[in-house]
């Protein structure tokens, strides 16, 4: 199985041209970004040799069928979607799937619904609900989100966390902690716990695709920029090298994998 790599552009400065020049040296498939206009991300793909995977939100149906229409006219290789709110309950939650899983049908490409705090997602057990109701419901597996949500390692969630690892296909690989969503260096021995954490959590995601004879699993070591990124108190400025890290994350793995 291959494993496939891509950078997202939060946090990066420059035009679009120079960024995935950037992360085209640096050794990645691609990038990860919002809608970008079909006539301007297939040349700038094309010119770099990159591949683009899209994102876009899902609140309302038919905006979200328009995105992914958009998205496919501009190449994108895979979706990763931000649906729905946290304050939605769960009814509202189940028609819009219900909705979106049709539309869903209709494109070419893998769309994954990402656990994302403040969404849909937002947490293990009415995550494994949703899933559990739409067969067809994937995800991107931010589980960053999840340990800053229920104030764990997700130890307590055993179920709900198997069942989410199993429907997993695109990876944003963040390594978060119990009080936030971003450590504030991976490669700080301080944080090696969780560090490890993440790792097996990830590993188990590897194995299913291998398992299920997969052919690609898609990784966005897509950590953020402050104030996702600790930073000084009285300047603001970042604790650490944001690309540093990203292309930290993306080497280790993919020497971890190999």
């Amino acid at each position: 199985m291959q494993v496939k790599f891509y950078k997202s552009l939060w946090g990066m400065g420059g035009d679009l041209p120079a960024q995935l020049a950037k992360i085209k040296e640096a050794g990645y498939d691609g990038f990860e970004q919002w809608v970008v206009p079909h006539f301007t991300v297939r040349k700038a793909c094309a010119d770099a040799g990159v591949e683009y995977l899209g994102m876009c939100a899902g609140n309302d149906p038919e905006q979200f069928k328009r995105d992914l229409g958009e998205l496919n006219d501009g190449g994108a290789v895979k979706v990763t979607v931000h649906c729905g709110g946290a304050h939605w309950t769960f009814e509202e939650g189940a028609k819009f799937f219900e909705a979106a899983m049709k539309i869903v049908e209709t494109v070419p490409f893998q769309v994954n619904f990402e656990t994302h705090r403040g969404r849909l997602l937002y947490e293990p057990l009415s995550t494994a609900k949703y899933l559990e109701m739409f067969p067809g419901l994937h995800l991107c597996a931010d589980l960053s989100h999840w340990t800053v949500v229920t104030e764990s390692m997700l130890s307590p969630f055993g179920p709900a966390l198997e069942l989410a690892i199993q429907r997993t296909r695109h990876i944003h690989a963040r390594v978060g902690h119990e009080e936030g969503p971003q450590v504030p260096d991976p490669r700080s021995e301080r944080w090696k716990g969780h560090v490890d954490a993440f790792d097996k959590m990830w590993d188990r995601i590897h194995a299913a695709h291998v398992k299920r004879g997969d052919k690609i699993l898609t990784v966005d070591p897509e950590f953020g920029p402050p104030n996702y990124m600790w930073s000084d108190p009285k300047t603001g400025a970042p604790t650490a090298d944001l690309w540093d890290v990203c292309l930290w994350m993306k080497d280790r793995l993919k020497q971890r994998w190999a």
